[in-house]
């Protein structure tokens, strides 16, 4: 098993579902629920969640919500010891207002705190980074931090996560040091000029990067290396609960085959299956799920 640090940011989310279609500028009746979630933080509780020993580095405000972002983390075994906390600050938080289908209205973010997992943080646990095979990485790190990263541990599996359309810019230039990019399909065209999926995929991977994974909603998952493809389609839920946090779960899952030595093709199969849980669950990432012992 190759041991597996995921660097990056954690939220107090903050889901509100309305239960009538919504009006705006008006008091709406909603039900309302906090779950723990931030790209980097879902995509370590999917690999502890599949029995994986992972490390986390991450940044916490030193208020209720951090000590109650801290305690999910210690009851998922998930070891987070050598990241930060700031004194006086808030910790990050994301709001979600969903309508009446459980499509996402509105979301607002503040996660100003990011910034505070600098070079010079990142500087002092070389050592501690240097130990693990595998670095999981998502873009809301400033661009000097994800240079910095990326070209100081040139040598280890780099996993990237995209995020969004406009944070996947950051990586333009430094493709060459990441070992796995997984975008969907708006990321990507956001990144590549290129006319088709296909097209866009063989921009990326002229500019270095090695291996790229594409999903788009309920549509065709792409992979692609040097030596191998492959297109398949995702699991379809009959009833989304909540979508935030599936692409999360899926490149959890996909990482999880990484660990533990397995093809691409049975990677992407668990991949599908955490993604699929995930759209099921209120949370950002399906904490409950019992089928998870079976993958």
């Amino acid at each position: 098993m190759l041991r597996t640090v995921v660097i990056g940011g954690q939220n107090i989310d903050i889901f509100a579902h309305a239960t009538s279609e919504v009006v705006l500028h008006d008091s709406n009746a909603s039900n309302i629920h906090l779950s723990f979630g931030g790209v980097a933080c879902n995509i370590a509780t999917t690999l502890a969640l599949l029995g994986n020993d992972v490390s986390f580095l991450t940044v916490f405000g030193d208020d209720t919500f951090g000590t109650l972002a801290k305690s999910n983390l210690e009851n998922l075994k998930i070891q987070f010891d050598r990241s930060l906390t700031v004194e006086a600050a808030r910790n990050s938080m994301y709001l979600a207002v969903m309508n009446v289908d459980n499509n996402l209205l509105i979301g607002l973010n503040d996660m100003d705190i990011v910034n505070c997992l600098t070079v010079d943080f990142f500087k002092q646990r070389e050592d501690y980074i240097r130990d693990f095979d595998v670095l999981v990485i998502d873009t809301n790190l400033s661009t000097e931090v994800l240079k910095h990263l990326l070209l100081t541990y040139s040598d280890k599996k780099i996993v990237m996560d995209a995020v969004s359309s406009e944070k996947v810019l950051k990586l333009k230039g430094l493709l060459e040091n990441v070992s796995l990019l997984k975008l969907n399909s708006l990321e990507l065209s956001a990144f590549s000029d290129g006319e088709t999926v296909q097209q866009r995929m063989d921009d990326a991977l002229s500019q270095g990067l090695k291996k790229i994974l594409v999903t788009n909603e309920g549509n065709e998952i792409h992979y692609r290396s040097a030596d191998e493809r492959i297109s398949t389609m995702p699991m379809v839920a009959d009833t989304v609960v909540n979508s935030s946090g599936a692409g999360d779960a899926f490149l959890g899952g996909f990482i999880h085959g990484i660990v533990q030595h397995m093809s691409a093709a049975e990677s992407i199969e668990i991949a599908k299956k955490m993604a699929f849980n995930t759209l099921q669950s209120k949370n950002s990432i399906n904490l409950n799920d019992p089928s998870i012992d079976k993958v």
